[in-house]
């Protein structure tokens, strides 16, 4: 699971239990069209899930996730044209398999795609200090929409067994940052205290993070 820990920088704002993962390339170079989504893929991965929409081409959006033996995730995006697979994206932002700690796999990943942005939630949990964490990433296309772009992240902890909830959020486009402590009442994050900064951060490229 993502931590927020710092807002200066991508990558000082991430704690994680350990490190992740190579950061492969795609068996092609993207963005490309070949026969197929598979054709991008390195080897050692398949096909577990897939969604589809509006991801502001002229052919309907596909986002796919591809998971190795050892459980690792990858996603790939792109166009599903006549002609074949036109791949945009590439990138290890997903949680592995087993990375939700107590929660199951098909419960710590979900992926939408909403106003032409791709929505990742990365979620864990765990039963013995009682708290659960949920990030969300949304990536949306680089103005010359050869690529995408992690424009903004949300990350909210709640810690049920002393009736509290942190929220973290960053806006790379803007360098906005908030951070908040409150509750979570069930349905929705409520702050009792909000400090709101800026960042130098910006825009990151799918294809140059490694998460997982």
């Amino acid at each position: 699971m993502l931590v927020l820990a710092a807002f200066a920088a991508f990558g000082a704002g991430l704690a994680r239990a350990e490190a992740p993962g190579p950061l492969l390339p795609p068996a092609l170079a993207i963005p490309a069209v070949a026969s197929s989504a598979q054709a991008f893929v390195p080897d050692g991965f398949t096909l577990a899930t897939e969604v589809t929409g509006d991801l502001g081409g002229a052919y309907p959006g596909v986002v796919q996730v591809y998971e190795n033996r050892q459980g690792r995730r990858a996603m790939l995006v792109g166009l599903r044209r006549p002609n074949g697979f036109e791949a945009t994206g590439w990138g290890f932002v997903l949680p592995c398999r087993t990375c939700g700690a107590d929660l199951p796999p098909d419960r710590n990943l979900q992926i939408r795609i909403q106003g032409g942005a791709i929505i990742v939630v990365d979620r864990s949990a765990s039963s013995a200090d009682g708290t659960t964490t949920q990030a969300e990433l949304v990536f949306r296309p680089a103005d010359d929409r050869r690529g995408w772009l992690l424009t903004t992240l949300t990350q909210l902890t709640v810690f049920t067994k002393q009736g509290r909830a942190e929220q973290s959020y960053i806006d790379y486009r803007r360098g906005d940052t908030q951070d908040a402590v409150g509750r979570f009442d069930g349905a929705r994050f409520v702050p009792d205290r909000i400090d709101s900064g800026r960042t130098d951060a910006r825009e990151l490229p799918l294809d140059t993070l490694a998460l997982y």
